[in-house]
C-alpha cells in the first residue's frame, strides 16, 4: 500500500508511511530512523516513536471505518531505537460504541519491540462501508 501521507503534515515531515489496514481495524505504519528522528543520544526521539505509534492508531481506525480523536494514551519505552526503519502495528483491544481502544507495538529494523502503546479513541463518526477506506 505504502500510501503518501498528506503533505505538510508533521507525520509526512517524518517520512511516515502508511503500509496498511483492515477492517478488523488492524493498522500498520513505518518511519525511516535518520537524523530527523534522533534525539541528543543518537537514539529514536521519544516524540518521533510516540508519533509514529499515534499513526498506527490512526490507520487501524481508518481500516474499522471508525472518526476518532485520542482521548488518552499510555506508552512504555522499552529498548533504544537504534536501528531502521521503525514500524508500529495497531490491534484492536475493544471497538466500543464511543470508545475503540488499540494496543500498539512499535518494532525497529531488527524486530525487537522498542516501545508499546494503548491508545483509546472517542468514535465521532462511522463510516459507511466503503467511505474514507479506500
Amino acid at each position: 500500500m505504502n500510501e503518501v501521507i498528506t503533505e505538510g503534515t508533521l507525520s509526512s515531515l517524518l517520512g511516515i508511511e502508511l503500509e496498511g489496514f483492515d477492517a478488523e481495524g488492524r493498522g500498520e505504519v513505518s518511519m525511516p530512523l535518520d537524523e530527523r528522528h534522533r534525539n541528543s543520544l543518537g537514539k529514536a526521539h521519544g516524540g518521533a516513536i510516540f508519533t509514529l505509534a499515534d499513526m498506527a492508531f490512526a490507520a487501524a481506525c481508518r481500516g474499522a471505518g471508525l472518526v476518532c480523536v485520542s482521548a488518552q494514551c499510555s506508552i512504555s519505552y522499552l529498548f533504544p531505537g537504534e536501528c531502521g526503519p521503525l514500524r508500529a502495528r495497531a490491534c484492536p483491544v475493544k471497538l466500543g460504541s464511543t470508545l475503540a481502544v488499540f494496543d500498539i507495538q512499535v518494532y525497529d529494523a531488527a524486530g525487537r519491540t522498542i516501545a508499546r502503546a494503548v491508545m483509546t479513541g472517542y468514535i465521532i463518526k462511522r463510516l459507511k462501508a466503503g467511505e474514507g477506506h479506500e
